[in-house]
Protein backbone atom coordinates (compact mmCIF):
# COMPACT_ATOMS: atom_id res chain seq x y z
CA UNK A 1 0.00 0.00 0.00
CA UNK A 2 1.30 3.43 -0.86
CA UNK A 3 1.76 6.05 1.80
CA UNK A 4 0.34 9.50 1.24
CA UNK A 5 2.87 12.05 0.06
CA UNK A 6 2.86 13.83 3.37
CA UNK A 7 4.98 15.42 6.04
CA UNK A 8 6.03 12.94 8.66
CA UNK A 9 6.59 13.94 12.25
CA UNK A 10 6.54 11.78 15.32
CA UNK A 11 8.75 9.21 16.98
CA UNK A 12 8.92 5.88 15.21
CA UNK A 13 8.88 2.63 17.13
CA UNK A 14 8.88 -0.79 15.54
CA UNK A 15 5.60 -2.61 15.25
CA UNK A 16 4.55 -5.95 13.89
CA UNK A 17 1.05 -6.93 12.92
CA UNK A 18 1.01 -10.66 13.26
CA UNK A 19 -0.73 -12.46 10.44
CA UNK A 20 -1.91 -16.03 10.83
CA UNK A 21 1.13 -18.27 10.64
CA UNK A 22 3.59 -15.36 10.99
CA UNK A 23 5.78 -14.52 13.93
CA UNK A 24 6.21 -11.03 15.39
CA UNK A 25 9.35 -8.99 15.19
CA UNK A 26 10.67 -7.10 18.18
CA UNK A 27 13.60 -5.42 16.43
CA UNK A 28 13.95 -1.79 17.47
CA UNK A 29 15.56 -0.68 14.23
CA UNK A 30 12.83 1.87 13.67
CA UNK A 31 12.90 3.39 17.13
CA UNK A 32 13.39 6.97 18.14
CA UNK A 33 15.69 8.00 20.99
CA UNK A 34 13.82 6.82 24.03
CA UNK A 35 10.95 4.80 22.65
CA UNK A 36 10.32 1.21 23.62
CA UNK A 37 9.61 -1.26 20.86
CA UNK A 38 5.90 -1.57 20.29
CA UNK A 39 4.54 -4.88 19.07
CA UNK A 40 0.97 -4.99 17.85
CA UNK A 41 -0.96 -8.11 16.99
CA UNK A 42 -3.70 -9.06 14.61
CA UNK A 43 -5.44 -12.18 13.43
CA UNK A 44 -8.22 -13.59 11.26
CA UNK A 45 -11.41 -14.22 13.22
CA UNK A 46 -14.17 -16.64 12.27
CA UNK A 47 -15.94 -16.14 15.59
CA UNK A 48 -19.61 -15.36 15.01
CA UNK A 49 -19.58 -12.53 17.54
CA UNK A 50 -16.74 -10.78 15.68
CA UNK A 51 -18.34 -11.17 12.26
CA UNK A 52 -21.88 -10.09 13.09
CA UNK A 53 -23.23 -6.55 12.91
CA UNK A 54 -23.85 -4.06 14.23
CA UNK A 55 -20.42 -2.79 15.25
CA UNK A 56 -19.92 -2.54 18.99
CA UNK A 57 -21.02 0.80 20.43
CA UNK A 58 -18.29 3.24 21.43
CA UNK A 59 -18.63 4.44 25.03
CA UNK A 60 -20.00 7.98 25.14
CA UNK A 61 -20.64 8.19 21.40
CA UNK A 62 -23.85 9.43 19.83
CA UNK A 63 -25.08 9.91 16.29
CA UNK A 64 -25.03 13.38 14.84
CA UNK A 65 -22.82 16.28 13.89
CA UNK A 66 -20.55 17.02 10.94
CA UNK A 67 -16.95 15.81 10.94
CA UNK A 68 -14.40 17.80 8.92
CA UNK A 69 -11.18 16.35 7.51
CA UNK A 70 -8.71 19.04 6.39
CA UNK A 71 -6.12 18.00 3.82
CA UNK A 72 -3.44 19.80 1.78
CA UNK A 73 -4.41 18.00 -1.44
CA UNK A 74 -7.21 16.05 -3.04
CA UNK A 75 -7.17 12.28 -3.50
CA UNK A 76 -5.72 10.78 -6.65
CA UNK A 77 -8.44 8.12 -6.82
CA UNK A 78 -11.62 6.97 -5.06
CA UNK A 79 -12.49 4.29 -7.62
CA UNK A 80 -11.95 0.96 -5.76
CA UNK A 81 -10.02 -0.45 -8.73
CA UNK A 82 -7.57 2.47 -8.49
CA UNK A 83 -7.51 3.08 -4.74
CA UNK A 84 -4.10 2.23 -3.26
CA UNK A 85 -3.11 5.09 -0.94
CA UNK A 86 -3.98 4.85 2.74
CA UNK A 87 -5.94 8.12 3.03
CA UNK A 88 -7.95 7.17 -0.03
CA UNK A 89 -8.66 3.71 1.33
CA UNK A 90 -9.98 5.06 4.63
CA UNK A 91 -12.19 7.54 2.78
CA UNK A 92 -13.28 4.92 0.26
CA UNK A 93 -14.17 2.53 3.07
CA UNK A 94 -17.00 4.88 4.03
CA UNK A 95 -18.47 4.61 0.52
CA UNK A 96 -18.04 0.96 -0.36
CA UNK A 97 -17.47 -2.32 1.42
CA UNK A 98 -14.99 -5.03 0.45
CA UNK A 99 -15.53 -8.74 1.09
CA UNK A 100 -13.45 -8.47 4.27
CA UNK A 101 -12.32 -5.67 6.53
CA UNK A 102 -10.43 -4.81 9.70
CA UNK A 103 -12.10 -4.47 13.07
CA UNK A 104 -10.09 -2.36 15.50
CA UNK A 105 -10.67 -0.10 18.48
CA UNK A 106 -7.29 1.52 19.13
CA UNK A 107 -6.26 -1.04 21.75
CA UNK A 108 -3.75 -2.70 19.41
CA UNK A 109 -6.07 -5.63 18.74
CA UNK A 110 -6.66 -5.94 15.01
CA UNK A 111 -9.13 -8.49 13.65
CA UNK A 112 -9.74 -9.38 10.03
CA UNK A 113 -13.44 -10.24 9.68
CA UNK A 114 -16.08 -10.50 6.99
CA UNK A 115 -17.43 -7.17 5.75
CA UNK A 116 -19.70 -7.79 2.77
CA UNK A 117 -19.07 -11.48 3.45
CA UNK A 118 -20.45 -13.37 6.42
CA UNK A 119 -16.93 -14.44 7.43
CA UNK A 120 -13.36 -14.07 6.08
CA UNK A 121 -13.83 -16.81 3.47
CA UNK A 122 -14.02 -20.58 3.20
CA UNK A 123 -11.00 -22.58 2.07
CA UNK A 124 -13.16 -25.11 0.23
CA UNK A 125 -10.68 -27.98 -0.18
CA UNK A 126 -8.24 -27.12 2.58
CA UNK A 127 -5.46 -26.40 0.08
CA UNK A 128 -5.89 -22.59 -0.28
CA UNK A 129 -6.63 -22.90 -3.99
CA UNK A 130 -10.42 -22.60 -3.95
CA UNK A 131 -12.04 -19.92 -1.80
CA UNK A 132 -15.70 -19.15 -1.38
CA UNK A 133 -17.41 -16.12 0.15
CA UNK A 134 -21.07 -15.86 1.12
CA UNK A 135 -22.50 -12.34 1.03
CA UNK A 136 -24.65 -11.05 3.87
CA UNK A 137 -28.38 -10.65 3.53
CA UNK A 138 -29.71 -7.11 3.52
CA UNK A 139 -26.71 -5.19 2.14
CA UNK A 140 -28.02 -2.52 -0.22
CA UNK A 141 -26.73 0.26 -2.42
CA UNK A 142 -27.72 3.87 -1.96
CA UNK A 143 -30.73 3.38 -4.29
CA UNK A 144 -32.04 0.43 -2.27
CA UNK A 145 -31.06 -2.33 -4.72
CA UNK A 146 -29.28 -5.37 -3.23
CA UNK A 147 -25.54 -5.95 -3.52
CA UNK A 148 -24.89 -9.20 -5.42
CA UNK A 149 -21.93 -11.47 -5.99
CA UNK A 150 -21.98 -10.50 -9.69
CA UNK A 151 -21.32 -6.89 -8.62
CA UNK A 152 -18.25 -8.05 -6.68
CA UNK A 153 -17.12 -10.06 -9.70
CA UNK A 154 -17.62 -7.03 -11.96
CA UNK A 155 -15.56 -4.89 -9.59
CA UNK A 156 -12.72 -7.39 -9.85
CA UNK A 157 -13.12 -7.78 -13.62
CA UNK A 158 -12.89 -4.04 -14.30
CA UNK A 159 -9.64 -3.82 -12.29
CA UNK A 160 -7.96 -5.65 -15.21
CA UNK A 161 -8.61 -2.69 -17.54
CA UNK A 162 -5.39 -0.96 -18.51
CA UNK A 163 -6.67 2.49 -17.57
CA UNK A 164 -8.01 1.40 -14.14
CA UNK A 165 -4.95 -0.40 -12.84
CA UNK A 166 -3.54 1.83 -10.09
CA UNK A 167 -4.98 -0.31 -7.29
CA UNK A 168 -3.91 -3.59 -5.67
CA UNK A 169 -3.07 -6.48 -8.00
CA UNK A 170 -2.90 -9.52 -5.71
CA UNK A 171 -6.12 -11.26 -6.79
CA UNK A 172 -5.46 -10.45 -10.46
CA UNK A 173 -1.91 -11.83 -10.31
CA UNK A 174 -3.05 -14.94 -8.48
CA UNK A 175 -5.70 -15.64 -11.11
CA UNK A 176 -3.17 -15.14 -13.94
CA UNK A 177 0.29 -15.96 -12.52
CA UNK A 178 3.68 -15.90 -14.17
CA UNK A 179 3.59 -12.57 -16.01
CA UNK A 180 1.64 -9.39 -16.53
CA UNK A 181 -1.73 -10.15 -14.95
CA UNK A 182 -3.76 -8.44 -17.70
CA UNK A 183 -1.86 -9.74 -20.70
CA UNK A 184 -4.58 -12.33 -21.39
CA UNK A 185 -7.71 -10.97 -19.76
CA UNK A 186 -8.09 -7.22 -20.17
CA UNK A 187 -11.37 -6.65 -18.37
CA UNK A 188 -15.08 -6.69 -19.26
CA UNK A 189 -15.12 -3.70 -21.60
CA UNK A 190 -15.12 -3.63 -25.40
CA UNK A 191 -16.25 -7.22 -25.84
CA UNK A 192 -14.28 -8.74 -22.98
CA UNK A 193 -15.68 -11.57 -20.88
CA UNK A 194 -17.77 -10.38 -17.93
CA UNK A 195 -15.55 -12.26 -15.44
CA UNK A 196 -11.92 -13.35 -15.40
CA UNK A 197 -11.03 -17.03 -15.43
CA UNK A 198 -11.24 -18.53 -11.96
CA UNK A 199 -14.07 -16.28 -10.73
CA UNK A 200 -17.58 -17.71 -10.61
CA UNK A 201 -20.87 -16.68 -9.01
CA UNK A 202 -22.98 -19.79 -8.37
CA UNK A 203 -25.78 -17.57 -7.08
CA UNK A 204 -26.38 -13.93 -6.16
CA UNK A 205 -24.89 -14.37 -2.68
CA UNK A 206 -21.87 -16.54 -3.47
CA UNK A 207 -18.56 -15.76 -5.17
CA UNK A 208 -15.85 -18.37 -5.68
CA UNK A 209 -12.17 -17.97 -6.57
CA UNK A 210 -10.18 -20.84 -8.07
CA UNK A 211 -6.43 -20.21 -8.25
CA UNK A 212 -3.80 -22.29 -10.09
CA UNK A 213 -1.62 -22.14 -6.96
CA UNK A 214 -2.33 -21.99 -3.21
CA UNK A 215 -2.92 -18.53 -1.71
CA UNK A 216 -3.59 -18.81 2.00
CA UNK A 217 -3.43 -15.01 2.31
CA UNK A 218 -6.58 -14.47 0.25
CA UNK A 219 -8.63 -13.31 3.28
CA UNK A 220 -6.22 -10.39 3.61
CA UNK A 221 -6.26 -9.59 -0.11
CA UNK A 222 -10.07 -9.66 0.02
CA UNK A 223 -9.95 -6.76 2.52
CA UNK A 224 -8.53 -4.46 -0.16
CA UNK A 225 -10.81 -2.28 -2.34
CA UNK A 226 -10.37 -4.69 -5.27
CA UNK A 227 -13.27 -6.77 -3.92
CA UNK A 228 -15.68 -3.86 -3.46
CA UNK A 229 -18.86 -4.27 -5.53
CA UNK A 230 -19.43 -2.18 -8.65
CA UNK A 231 -22.76 -2.82 -10.41
CA UNK A 232 -22.24 -2.91 -14.17
CA UNK A 233 -25.20 -0.59 -14.72
CA UNK A 234 -23.51 2.12 -12.61
CA UNK A 235 -20.00 1.65 -13.97
CA UNK A 236 -18.84 4.91 -15.53
CA UNK A 237 -15.33 3.58 -16.15
CA UNK A 238 -12.71 6.34 -15.71
CA UNK A 239 -15.34 8.73 -14.32
CA UNK A 240 -16.18 6.34 -11.48
CA UNK A 241 -13.47 8.13 -9.49
CA UNK A 242 -15.82 11.09 -9.10
CA UNK A 243 -18.91 9.21 -7.97
CA UNK A 244 -18.49 5.68 -6.63
CA UNK A 245 -21.90 4.06 -6.12
CA UNK A 246 -22.31 3.59 -2.38
CA UNK A 247 -22.65 0.26 -0.61
CA UNK A 248 -21.30 1.75 2.63
CA UNK A 249 -22.73 4.06 5.30
CA UNK A 250 -22.15 7.27 3.32
CA UNK A 251 -22.68 8.42 -0.26
CA UNK A 252 -21.22 11.30 -2.25
CA UNK A 253 -23.31 14.44 -1.89
CA UNK A 254 -20.93 16.67 -3.84
CA UNK A 255 -17.36 16.47 -5.06
CA UNK A 256 -15.48 19.49 -6.39
CA UNK A 257 -12.01 18.34 -7.32
CA UNK A 258 -9.20 20.01 -5.35
CA UNK A 259 -11.76 21.87 -3.20
CA UNK A 260 -14.05 19.58 -1.21
CA UNK A 261 -15.75 16.20 -0.96
CA UNK A 262 -18.99 16.06 0.99
CA UNK A 263 -20.44 12.77 2.19
CA UNK A 264 -23.96 12.28 3.51
CA UNK A 265 -25.67 9.24 4.97
CA UNK A 266 -26.62 6.38 2.68
CA UNK A 267 -30.26 5.92 3.74
CA UNK A 268 -30.16 2.25 2.73
CA UNK A 269 -27.13 1.28 4.80
CA UNK A 270 -28.22 -1.07 7.58
CA UNK A 271 -25.91 -1.07 10.60
CA UNK A 272 -27.16 -4.55 11.47
CA UNK A 273 -25.24 -5.84 8.43
CA UNK A 274 -21.97 -4.08 9.30
CA UNK A 275 -19.60 -5.35 12.02
CA UNK A 276 -16.95 -2.69 11.29
CA UNK A 277 -18.46 0.79 10.95
CA UNK A 278 -20.47 2.80 13.48
CA UNK A 279 -21.00 5.78 11.14
CA UNK A 280 -21.80 8.21 13.95
CA UNK A 281 -21.46 11.59 12.12
CA UNK A 282 -24.42 12.70 10.02
CA UNK A 283 -22.03 14.00 7.39
CA UNK A 284 -18.32 14.13 6.64
CA UNK A 285 -16.77 17.07 4.82
CA UNK A 286 -13.25 16.82 3.39
CA UNK A 287 -11.60 20.08 2.40
CA UNK A 288 -8.52 20.28 0.17
CA UNK A 289 -5.90 22.86 -0.73
CA UNK A 290 -4.86 24.08 2.73
CA UNK A 291 -1.22 24.46 3.75
CA UNK A 292 -0.05 21.95 6.34
CA UNK A 293 1.01 24.65 8.78
CA UNK A 294 -2.35 26.38 8.36
CA UNK A 295 -4.18 23.15 9.17
CA UNK A 296 -2.03 22.50 12.24
CA UNK A 297 -2.37 26.09 13.52
CA UNK A 298 -6.15 25.90 13.25
CA UNK A 299 -6.30 22.56 15.06
CA UNK A 300 -4.00 23.79 17.83
CA UNK A 301 -6.15 26.93 18.26
CA UNK A 302 -9.26 24.73 18.42
CA UNK A 303 -11.66 27.47 17.34
CA UNK A 304 -15.40 26.70 17.25
CA UNK A 305 -15.35 25.99 13.51
CA UNK A 306 -12.51 23.46 13.86
CA UNK A 307 -13.39 21.62 17.06
CA UNK A 308 -15.02 18.80 15.08
CA UNK A 309 -12.10 18.57 12.63
CA UNK A 310 -9.02 16.43 12.12
CA UNK A 311 -6.26 16.03 9.58
CA UNK A 312 -4.31 13.12 8.13
CA UNK A 313 -1.51 15.60 7.45
CA UNK A 314 1.17 15.40 10.14
CA UNK A 315 1.99 18.45 12.21
CA UNK A 316 4.91 20.30 10.57
CA UNK A 317 8.04 21.27 12.53
CA UNK A 318 7.04 24.93 12.85
CA UNK A 319 3.92 23.98 14.85
CA UNK A 320 5.19 20.86 16.61
CA UNK A 321 6.37 22.63 19.81
CA UNK A 322 2.86 23.97 20.36
CA UNK A 323 1.33 20.48 20.50
CA UNK A 324 2.87 19.40 23.80
CA UNK A 325 1.01 21.72 26.16
CA UNK A 326 -2.16 21.26 28.17
CA UNK A 327 -5.29 21.04 26.08
CA UNK A 328 -3.40 20.09 22.92
CA UNK A 329 -1.22 17.10 23.81
CA UNK A 330 -4.27 14.95 24.51
CA UNK A 331 -5.50 15.69 20.98
CA UNK A 332 -2.39 14.27 19.29
CA UNK A 333 -2.60 10.84 17.66
CA UNK A 334 0.84 9.41 17.09
CA UNK A 335 2.59 6.10 16.59
CA UNK A 336 4.44 3.77 14.25
CA UNK A 337 3.17 2.75 10.85
CA UNK A 338 4.14 0.04 8.38
CA UNK A 339 5.57 2.46 5.81
CA UNK A 340 9.15 2.80 4.61
CA UNK A 341 10.16 5.85 2.59
CA UNK A 342 12.77 5.34 -0.12
CA UNK A 343 14.36 7.38 -2.86
CA UNK A 344 13.24 5.34 -5.88
CA UNK A 345 15.80 5.24 -8.69
CA UNK A 346 14.35 4.81 -12.16
CA UNK A 347 16.58 1.94 -13.30
CA UNK A 348 15.38 2.32 -16.90
CA UNK A 349 17.13 5.69 -16.96
CA UNK A 350 19.85 5.25 -14.32
CA UNK A 351 21.34 2.05 -15.73
CA UNK A 352 24.82 2.30 -14.19
CA UNK A 353 24.85 0.18 -11.02
CA UNK A 354 27.78 2.16 -9.63
CA UNK A 355 25.73 5.38 -9.90
CA UNK A 356 22.87 3.73 -7.99
CA UNK A 357 25.29 2.50 -5.34
CA UNK A 358 26.87 5.94 -5.20
CA UNK A 359 23.45 7.41 -4.44
CA UNK A 360 23.15 5.04 -1.50
CA UNK A 361 26.38 6.46 -0.10
CA UNK A 362 25.53 10.04 -1.02
CA UNK A 363 22.04 10.64 0.40
CA UNK A 364 21.99 12.65 3.62
CA UNK A 365 19.16 10.91 5.47
CA UNK A 366 19.64 13.19 8.44
CA UNK A 367 18.92 16.24 6.24
CA UNK A 368 15.72 14.64 4.93
CA UNK A 369 14.55 14.03 8.50
CA UNK A 370 15.50 17.51 9.71
CA UNK A 371 13.11 19.08 7.21
CA UNK A 372 10.36 17.00 8.81
CA UNK A 373 11.29 17.65 12.41
CA UNK A 374 14.57 15.88 13.09
CA UNK A 375 14.64 12.73 15.19
CA UNK A 376 10.94 13.16 15.92
CA UNK A 377 10.25 12.45 12.25
CA UNK A 378 11.54 8.89 12.38
CA UNK A 379 14.83 7.11 11.98
CA UNK A 380 17.11 6.33 9.03
CA UNK A 381 16.25 3.20 7.05
CA UNK A 382 18.61 0.69 5.46
CA UNK A 383 16.24 -2.03 4.21
CA UNK A 384 13.43 -2.39 1.67
CA UNK A 385 10.95 -3.69 4.24
CA UNK A 386 9.84 -1.92 7.38
CA UNK A 387 10.62 -3.25 10.89
CA UNK A 388 6.88 -3.93 11.14
CA UNK A 389 7.17 -6.80 8.66
CA UNK A 390 7.13 -10.34 10.05
CA UNK A 391 10.62 -11.85 10.18
CA UNK A 392 12.37 -8.47 9.88
CA UNK A 393 16.15 -8.55 10.42
CA UNK A 394 17.98 -5.26 10.30
CA UNK A 395 21.01 -4.94 8.02
CA UNK A 396 22.96 -2.06 6.47
CA UNK A 397 24.93 -2.99 3.35
CA UNK A 398 26.44 0.44 2.76
CA UNK A 399 27.06 1.39 6.39
CA UNK A 400 27.42 5.03 5.43
CA UNK A 401 27.07 7.87 7.97
CA UNK A 402 23.52 9.23 8.03
CA UNK A 403 24.89 12.45 6.51
CA UNK A 404 26.47 10.54 3.61
CA UNK A 405 29.96 9.41 2.62
CA UNK A 406 31.53 11.79 0.10
CA UNK A 407 34.73 9.82 -0.41
CA UNK A 408 32.95 6.56 -1.18
CA UNK A 409 30.52 8.38 -3.48
CA UNK A 410 33.41 9.91 -5.44
CA UNK A 411 35.13 6.53 -5.69
CA UNK A 412 32.06 4.95 -7.28
CA UNK A 413 31.39 7.90 -9.61
CA UNK A 414 35.00 7.68 -10.84
CA UNK A 415 35.11 11.22 -12.18
CA UNK A 416 31.60 11.21 -13.64
CA UNK A 417 29.06 13.87 -12.69
CA UNK A 418 25.65 12.34 -13.51
CA UNK A 419 22.80 14.70 -14.34
CA UNK A 420 19.59 13.43 -12.72
CA UNK A 421 16.00 14.69 -12.69
CA UNK A 422 14.48 14.71 -9.19
CA UNK A 423 10.67 14.72 -9.14
CA UNK A 424 8.83 15.80 -6.00
CA UNK A 425 5.37 16.58 -4.71
CA UNK A 426 4.55 20.28 -4.79
CA UNK A 427 3.52 20.33 -1.11
CA UNK A 428 5.55 22.92 0.78
CA UNK A 429 7.53 20.60 3.01
CA UNK A 430 8.04 18.02 0.26
CA UNK A 431 9.50 20.82 -1.85
CA UNK A 432 11.78 21.79 1.02
CA UNK A 433 12.81 18.18 1.41
CA UNK A 434 13.58 17.92 -2.31
CA UNK A 435 15.65 21.10 -2.11
CA UNK A 436 17.64 19.64 0.78
CA UNK A 437 18.23 16.53 -1.31
CA UNK A 438 19.27 18.62 -4.30
CA UNK A 439 21.86 20.52 -2.26
CA UNK A 440 23.11 17.29 -0.70
CA UNK A 441 23.51 15.42 -3.99
CA UNK A 442 25.01 18.43 -5.76
CA UNK A 443 27.68 18.59 -3.07
CA UNK A 444 28.24 14.85 -3.48
CA UNK A 445 29.00 15.13 -7.20
CA UNK A 446 25.66 15.00 -9.04
CA UNK A 447 23.86 17.60 -11.16
CA UNK A 448 20.23 17.64 -9.98
CA UNK A 449 17.27 19.14 -11.81
CA UNK A 450 14.12 19.48 -9.67
CA UNK A 451 10.70 18.87 -11.23
CA UNK A 452 7.56 19.51 -9.12
CA UNK A 453 4.44 17.34 -9.57
CA UNK A 454 0.98 18.25 -8.30
CA UNK A 455 0.42 16.21 -5.15
CA UNK A 456 -2.99 14.95 -6.29
CA UNK A 457 -1.38 13.19 -9.27
CA UNK A 458 2.06 12.36 -7.85
CA UNK A 459 1.86 8.56 -7.89
CA UNK A 460 0.04 8.58 -11.23
CA UNK A 461 2.91 10.53 -12.78
CA UNK A 462 5.81 8.51 -11.38
CA UNK A 463 3.78 5.34 -12.05
CA UNK A 464 4.00 5.86 -15.83
CA UNK A 465 6.63 3.54 -17.30
CA UNK A 466 7.92 6.25 -19.63
CA UNK A 467 8.06 8.97 -16.97
CA UNK A 468 10.89 11.49 -17.50
CA UNK A 469 12.26 11.34 -13.95
CA UNK A 470 15.33 9.66 -12.47
CA UNK A 471 14.64 10.02 -8.74
CA UNK A 472 11.56 10.44 -6.54
CA UNK A 473 10.65 9.81 -2.91
CA UNK A 474 8.00 7.12 -2.47
CA UNK A 475 6.44 5.41 0.52
CA UNK A 476 5.27 1.80 0.68
CA UNK A 477 3.88 -0.30 3.50
CA UNK A 478 2.78 -3.90 3.72
CA UNK A 479 -0.88 -4.58 2.95
CA UNK A 480 -0.63 -7.27 5.61
CA UNK A 481 2.56 -7.82 7.58
CA UNK A 482 4.53 -10.20 5.39
CA UNK A 483 7.21 -9.63 2.81
CA UNK A 484 4.86 -11.03 0.16
CA UNK A 485 3.10 -7.64 0.18
CA UNK A 486 6.33 -5.67 -0.22
CA UNK A 487 8.83 -7.51 -2.41
CA UNK A 488 6.56 -8.93 -5.19
CA UNK A 489 4.41 -5.84 -5.81
CA UNK A 490 7.33 -3.41 -5.69
CA UNK A 491 10.22 -5.35 -7.26
CA UNK A 492 8.80 -7.97 -9.66
CA UNK A 493 9.55 -6.70 -13.17
CA UNK A 494 7.00 -8.98 -14.80
CA UNK A 495 4.24 -6.71 -13.55
CA UNK A 496 5.53 -3.50 -15.13
CA UNK A 497 2.89 -1.97 -17.40
CA UNK A 498 2.43 1.29 -19.26
CA UNK A 499 0.64 3.10 -16.40
CA UNK A 500 -0.31 2.52 -12.78
CA UNK A 501 2.91 0.81 -11.73
CA UNK A 502 3.78 -0.11 -8.17
CA UNK A 503 7.33 -1.09 -9.14
CA UNK A 504 8.48 2.54 -9.23
CA UNK A 505 12.18 1.76 -9.65
CA UNK A 506 11.18 -0.28 -12.72
CA UNK A 507 13.55 -3.04 -11.66
CA UNK A 508 13.14 -5.89 -14.14
CA UNK A 509 15.54 -8.69 -13.28
CA UNK A 510 14.62 -12.31 -14.15
CA UNK A 511 16.65 -13.59 -11.20
CA UNK A 512 14.52 -11.53 -8.80
CA UNK A 513 11.30 -12.77 -10.39
CA UNK A 514 12.51 -16.37 -10.18
CA UNK A 515 13.39 -15.97 -6.51
CA UNK A 516 9.97 -14.42 -5.83
CA UNK A 517 8.38 -17.56 -7.29
CA UNK A 518 10.66 -19.78 -5.22
CA UNK A 519 9.92 -18.01 -1.94
CA UNK A 520 6.18 -18.06 -2.64
CA UNK A 521 6.38 -21.85 -2.93
CA UNK A 522 8.20 -22.31 0.38
CA UNK A 523 6.33 -23.64 3.43
CA UNK A 524 4.64 -20.76 5.28
CA UNK A 525 7.08 -21.04 8.20
CA UNK A 526 10.04 -20.40 5.88
CA UNK A 527 8.70 -17.55 3.79
CA UNK A 528 9.47 -14.70 6.20
CA UNK A 529 13.19 -15.54 6.14
CA UNK A 530 13.02 -15.95 2.37
CA UNK A 531 11.59 -12.48 1.82
CA UNK A 532 14.14 -10.93 4.16
CA UNK A 533 17.00 -12.64 2.33
CA UNK A 534 15.64 -11.40 -1.00
CA UNK A 535 15.35 -7.89 0.45
CA UNK A 536 19.09 -7.96 1.04
CA UNK A 537 19.90 -9.58 -2.31
CA UNK A 538 18.00 -6.92 -4.25
CA UNK A 539 19.88 -4.12 -2.52
CA UNK A 540 23.24 -5.89 -2.83
CA UNK A 541 22.99 -6.77 -6.53
CA UNK A 542 20.84 -4.00 -7.97
CA UNK A 543 20.48 -1.05 -5.52
CA UNK A 544 17.18 0.10 -7.12
CA UNK A 545 16.36 2.50 -4.27
CA UNK A 546 17.95 4.38 -1.40
CA UNK A 547 16.14 3.43 1.83
CA UNK A 548 15.61 6.76 3.60
CA UNK A 549 13.49 6.49 6.76
CA UNK A 550 10.95 4.37 8.59
CA UNK A 551 7.63 6.07 9.12
CA UNK A 552 5.56 7.29 12.05
CA UNK A 553 2.54 9.54 12.20
CA UNK A 554 1.77 12.61 14.31
CA UNK A 555 -1.75 13.86 13.65
CA UNK A 556 -4.00 16.32 15.44
CA UNK A 557 -7.75 16.68 15.95
CA UNK A 558 -10.16 19.15 17.49
CA UNK A 559 -11.59 18.92 21.02
CA UNK A 560 -15.03 17.70 19.86
CA UNK A 561 -13.67 14.68 17.98
CA UNK A 562 -14.25 11.49 19.93
CA UNK A 563 -12.61 8.07 19.63
CA UNK A 564 -9.77 9.24 17.41
CA UNK A 565 -7.07 6.59 17.29
CA UNK A 566 -4.32 5.43 14.97
CA UNK A 567 -5.44 2.64 12.66
CA UNK A 568 -2.98 -0.24 12.69
CA UNK A 569 -4.29 -1.28 9.28
CA UNK A 570 -3.78 2.11 7.57
CA UNK A 571 -1.37 4.17 9.68
CA UNK A 572 -3.69 7.20 10.02
CA UNK A 573 -6.67 8.18 12.19
CA UNK A 574 -9.49 5.72 11.66
CA UNK A 575 -12.96 7.04 10.80
CA UNK A 576 -15.00 3.88 11.38
CA UNK A 577 -15.80 4.54 15.03
CA UNK A 578 -15.17 8.26 15.24
CA UNK A 579 -17.87 10.62 16.53
CA UNK A 580 -18.61 14.30 17.14
CA UNK A 581 -19.02 15.23 20.79
CA UNK A 582 -22.11 17.15 21.79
Amino acid sequence: MRARTRTLTGVLAAAALVAAGCSPTTDDGGGGDDQKTKTQSGSISYEAADNQGPAKDVDGAARGGILTVMQPADFEHLDPARNYVNVQQVAGGLLYRALNGYKEDGSGKLLLVGDLATNPGKDVNGDCKVWEFALRDGVKYEDGTPVTSKDVAHGIARSFAANLNEGPHYIQQWLYPGGAYNATYKGPYDGGKPMPDGVTTPDDRTIRFTFPQPHCDLPYAAALPTSAPVPAAKDTRANYDLRPFSSGPYRVKSYQRDVSLELERNPNWDPATDPIRNAYPDAIRMTFGLEQAQIAERLVADGPADQAALSWSDVPPSVLPRTTGSGVADRVVRGPTQYNWVLSINTQRVTDLNVRRALNYAVDKDALLKVLGGQAAGSPASTLMSPTTAGFVKYDLFNAPVTGDKAKTAELLAGKRPKLVLAHSNLELRTQQAEALRKNLTDMGFDIVMKPIDNSSYYDEVGRKDNPYDLYLTGWGSDWPTGSTVIPPVYDGREIVAEGNQNLSYLNEPSVSAEIDRVRDLPAAEQDAGWMALDRTIMEKYAPVVPCYYDATYELHGSKVGNAFLSDAFGIISLNGIYVKK
